[in-house]
C-alpha cells in the first residue's frame, strides 16, 4: 500500500471494497505500528496538526469527537480530543489534553486511543511492531 494512501486511513478515511481491489491494495500484508508512528511523524514534521486542525466544541453545534495531535513547537506536541454527552451530540462531555515531548509518543497515544490500534484499520490487520 502506497504512502498516501495509508496517511489516508490514519487521518480516518474509508476506502470501500471496489476501489481497493480497482487500485490493487487488497489484500495486504498486515501493516505495523512502527510505520504508522513513523508516517505521523513525518506528517508532523511538515503540517501543525493531525489528523486535522483541533475544532473545539461550538456553542448550538455537534461536538466533534476524536483527538488531534498539535505540534505546538519542537519537543511539545499536544493530543487534544472531546467526546458528546450520551444522551445528546450538542452537549460536550469531557474535553482532555495530553502534552508529549516527541511526535512519536503523541503518534503512539493517537493511534492507541482514537483509532484502537493495533487491531484493525479499516479492516487491515496492524500489528503491534
Amino acid at each position: 500500500m502506497d504512502r498516501d494512501t495509508m496517511i489516508f486511513l490514519l487521518r480516518g478515511g474509508h476506502i470501500d471494497m471496489p476501489e481497493r481491489l480497482a487500485r490493487g491494495i487488497w489484500p495486504h500484508p498486515p501493516l505495523h505500528m512502527s510505520l504508522l508512528v513513523t508516517l505521523i511523524t513525518e506528517c508532523l514534521a511538515n503540517e501543525e496538526w493531525f489528523p486535522r486542525r483541533w475544532q473545539p466544541a461550538q456553542s448550538g453545534q455537534r461536538v466533534r469527537e476524536g483527538g488531534t495531535i498539535h505540534r505546538a513547537a519542537p519537543n511539545r506536541f499536544i493530543y487534544r480530543a472531546q467526546r458528546h454527552a450520551a444522551t445528546d451530540p450538542m452537549i460536550l462531555a469531557e474535553t482532555v489534553e495530553t502534552v508529549f515531548s516527541t511526535a512519536q509518543d503523541a503518534a503512539r497515544h493517537y493511534l492507541r486511543w482514537d483509532l484502537n490500534l493495533p487491531g484493525k484499520l479499516d479492516s487491515w490487520t496492524v500489528l503491534d511492531r
